[in-house]
């Protein structure tokens, strides 16, 4: 019967325990350094901090993703040296001072206009002129233009030898869509004719003097304004019932003025602004 070998465990010691102890260093040396890398990352401050754009750790709503105003540019008719019309024509006699100005009454409106949208958040007004000043038809535009405004309402009155009522000009161009200004054009009047006025004239296209079809033939600042944009006539100079209503009605008109594009831009689901 073959002897069994008595195994030494004092040479199997000698032999494999310092790798087994240089096994048990590098172990334990990788697990400490995973878990304060662990424990950097889990901190409730360089959770934030990685949650945010690098720049800041205060933005809260991208810039992109919050909701602007709806721009309105309110434009008042002539002014300064461009008295525009007067009610009294054709008396060369009677200086301007005596006369009434077509330039004070489209500011007097536009200045109510803008007051009363103030009631209505969300909603920012721009004004092509404020005072007394002679801009141009052009810069009116500009004005309008450069602010990307949504809509362009230029405040006007009328005269004529024989005439009254309200009426309202839109851009006669075939081409275009100008869909929405008809709207504005008929939600306007419909207030108007609510609050009081000798009579609604409607809607026409281009300017007074133009024929045809053509874009050419349009009010320069329904021409060159790149929004919606109507040229409203708020009665005739020279009818004194429409100066009578105008006097009596102005904040009235301003408010109904308001209000309609308030009403378009609600059933048109554009206001309230949404986010």
């Amino acid at each position: 019967m073959a002897k069994r070998r008595r195994v030494r465990w004092d040479r199997v010691l000698l032999v494999f325990g310092p790798l087994l102890l240089l096994i048990l260093i590098l172990c334990f040396s990788c697990h400490h350094r995973d878990k304060d890398t662990m424990d950097q990352t889990s901190s409730p401050d360089n959770l934030v901090e990685s949650s945010l754009p690098a720049e800041t750790s205060e933005v809260a709503v991208p810039v992109e993703a919050e909701a602007r105003p709806l721009v309105i540019c309110i434009d008042a008719g002539h002014g300064g040296k461009d008295s525009g019309a007067t009610d009294k024509p054709n008396d060369k006699s009677m200086s301007e001072a005596n006369k009434r100005l077509e330039k004070n009454d489209n500011l007097n409106l536009s200045l109510a206009v803008r007051d009363a949208f103030q009631k209505y958040p969300d909603i920012q007004v721009i004004m092509t002129r404020e005072t007394d000043v002679f801009v141009e038809l052009q810069d009116r535009c500009d004005i309008a233009n450069n602010a990307n405004a949504d809509f362009f309402i230029s405040l006007h009155r009328n005269m004529a030898e024989n005439g009254k009522g309200v009426e309202v000009w839109i851009n006669n161009d075939s081409m275009g869509d100008n869909t929405m200004d008809k709207l504005m054009s008929e939600y306007i009047l419909d207030w108007l004719e609510k609050v009081g006025i000798s009579e609604r004239r409607g809607i026409h296209y281009g300017f007074r003097e133009g024929e045809g079809n053509y874009e050419s033939n349009n009010y320069y600042v329904n021409r060159y304004t790149n929004m919606p944009s109507i040229l409203l006539e708020m009665g005739f100079m020279t009818s004194k019932e429409d100066n009578r209503n105008f006097d009596d009605h102005l904040e009235e008109y301003a408010d109904a003025i308001a209000s309609a594009m308030i009403e378009l831009l609600t059933d048109k689901g554009l206001y309230p602004v949404q986010t």
